[in-house]
């Protein structure tokens, strides 16, 4: 039996920085007939005196990668000769190269981030915004195969850290479920309904994170729940946004990440 972990202090994030630049659309949310948009990160984010040699490298970049009978998925590389650890889903009319703009430096000083979009469009065919099926086993080998066709080899034998916003959180607590080796670590990001515990019981570690104009008591008291389950867990706060967002995206995804890493094994 996993013994029961202490409750961890809840992290909150610093709130955005007045040089941030202009919003970009990543989401159309159906239901309110717009465009939700993803706030810049910090463009000089501060290198860890740990990561000094990491200074010397190109900025990293997201790149689009041609997945044979599938829609293209968005990659960013980790740094030479590691692992790729994490993946992304994004959620409802969504487009997951707009997500990954918003922490680059963090994937790729956590291995590197592989992202899908939908498998179904969102409106007509080539608008840029898709959704999911809910079918796991058919998320799964998407992801494989974006993996495949990025060059990136197999996952760690750690595992990956899932990361999911809205409905990507929803299908992603499926996948845990269904592989929790695969998918040791989670992320899970506006979830449309409370995070099972039930779900996540086998996870390695999870984090709760929420715009703090979204669903913050929800995904708050999740990370308690799971927590009080003996997974560890803890909350994370985006300040400022809305649902579809991101705010501070480096700071955010590296603190997440870090945790994880102290916490989880990866």
């Amino acid at each position: 039996m996993r013994p029961a972990a202490l409750l961890l202090p809840f992290l909150a994030l610093p709130a955005c920085h007045a040089h941030d630049t202009q919003p970009i659309p990543i989401a159309r949310d159906p239901a309110q007939g717009g465009i939700a948009t993803l706030s810049p990160t910090d463009p000089t984010p501060v290198v860890p005196e740990a990561d000094a040699a990491a200074a010397t490298l190109e900025p990293a970049r997201v790149e689009h990668v041609v997945v044979e009978k599938d829609v293209p998925a968005a990659v960013v590389r980790g740094r030479p000769g590691e692992a790729p650890r994490i993946v992304f889903l994004p959620g409802v009319c969504s487009n997951a190269y707009a997500y990954l703009l918003s922490f680059p430096e963090a994937a790729r000083a956590h291995g590197g981030v592989v992202a899908i979009d939908g498998d179904r469009p969102c409106g007509a065919e080539g608008s840029g915004f898709r959704s999911f099926s809910w079918d796991p086993t058919r998320q799964d080998a998407r992801l494989q195969a974006a993996f495949a066709a990025a060059g990136m080899g197999s996952a760690p034998p750690e595992g990956l850290t899932l990361v999911g916003y809205s409905a990507g959180a929803g299908i992603g607590e499926l996948m845990v479920q269904r592989w929790p080796k695969r998918y040791a670590r989670v992320v899970l990001i506006g979830a449309p309904a409370d995070p099972s515990p039930a779900r996540l019981s086998a996870a390695r570690g999870v984090v709760t994170i929420s715009c703090s104009r979204d669903v913050p008591g929800r995904m708050r008291d999740a990370a308690r729940r799971i927590n009080a389950s003996g997974v560890p867990a803890t909350y994370l706060e985006m300040p400022g946004c809305t649902h579809g967002n991101i705010a501070d995206g480096e700071r955010v995804f590296e603190t997440a990440f870090d945790w994880l890493t102290d916490h989880a094994g990866g």
